[in-house]
């Protein structure tokens, strides 16, 4: 049974995770040796429809597979994880979506994402698709086509949905989506890049929130900024609220904004106010950060209490902008 009747649908990428550890990413031409290879299911959609399924949610995911052994393997999983999969088409011209990911004994990562079946989901595959308007919030993101992308959130904008662009990765065309989005939760890069700036460049607390006020002039209503460990900071027309996160041992950050992205909209369908539905989100980040691999470090609402109960109230900070 669902914690609420408000419907959750995440339209986007399913790819398998190939995972290695090494100190550094090799140079072309160069050959090291890594350690603790793993295989598992991700993709961002995907990930972030099991996080928002995982904490009671009601979802959907639409999105294309290849039709071979790691399609059978994804479909499978999202099954086994309560997540609705009759949108979900199958690619028999591409194979499944591969992400190629390199950890540092930092539990940083980089990763290297082949699309493949992700980029057969085209906009015919979405307009007037019966999902969104069975949907009360939408989650996009950017490992699908951009006019795919584009057609589902204007579709659903129509249809007046809370619509959430979590824009990663992100790249500058995805400024014409804006307009479509009701939330927009970028990281610091993502907000970098989205602000025609570099994305290693240094960003302050003022320079985030300045950024961001930027985009809000775009179309959305919300722009939170995920900080890592410095939290988040959400940035409306009326007010900048920083939000911080728990200090915990950072494990593996792979798919940690992804667990943010779904558990964001969990709590927004539960009626929670946007603040609210960060500083709970934050906390289901934190907690994907302590656990190797994404899938697995996803929390049930009983872990989160558990792992919740180890600290101190946090509380948020706000600021009148």
């Amino acid at each position: 049974m669902h914690l609420d009747d408000n419907k959750i649908l995440v339209i986007g990428s399913y790819n398998v995770g190939l995972s290695c550890e090494s100190d550094r990413v090799p140079v072309w031409g160069e050959t090291l040796i890594g350690k603790n290879f793993s295989e598992s299911n991700g993709g961002k959609g995907s990930n972030q429809a099991v996080a928002a399924a995982r904490l009671g949610g009601n979802v959907a995911f639409v999105g294309c597979l290849g039709d071979d052994r790691f399609g059978d393997e994804g479909l499978s999983m999202l099954e086994n994880e309560k997540v609705d999969i009759s949108g979900v088409s199958r690619s028999t011209e591409k194979s499944t979506g591969v992400g190629f990911i390199f950890l540092n004994s930092q539990g940083e990562n980089c990763i290297l994402v082949d699309p493949g079946a992700n980029n057969d989901l085209s906009p015919n595959d979405v307009s007037g698709l019966s999902k969104i308007d069975e949907a009360d919030i939408i989650i996009c993101q950017l490992e699908n086509r951009l006019d795919t992308v584009k057609e589902a959130m204007r579709y659903a904008k129509k249809l007046n949905k809370t619509v959430i662009l979590n824009p990663a990765p992100a790249n500058s065309e995805a400024l014409e989506l804006l307009q479509y989005a009701t939330i927009i939760n970028p990281n610091e890069s993502e907000l970098l890049i989205l602000s025609g700036e570099e994305p290693d460049a240094e960003l302050s607390v003022e320079k985030c929130e300045e950024l961001a006020t930027q985009l809000l002039e775009k179309g959305p209503k919300a722009v939170i900024v995920t900080r890592g460990e410095d939290g988040a900071l959400v940035v409306t027309r009326d007010s900048v609220v920083q939000v911080p996160t728990l200090k915990v041992d950072v494990v593996d950050t792979t798919g940690a904004g992804d667990s943010f992205t779904g558990a964001l909209a969990v709590y927004l369908a539960k009626g929670r106010t946007v603040e609210e539905a960060v500083r709970k989100a934050s906390i289901v980040g934190a907690y994907c950060v302590t656990k190797h691999n994404v899938i697995p470090g996803l929390p049930t609402p009983e872990e989160l209490v558990k792992f919740r109960m180890q600290f101190e109230e946090i509380k948020t900070e706000k600021v009148e902008a």
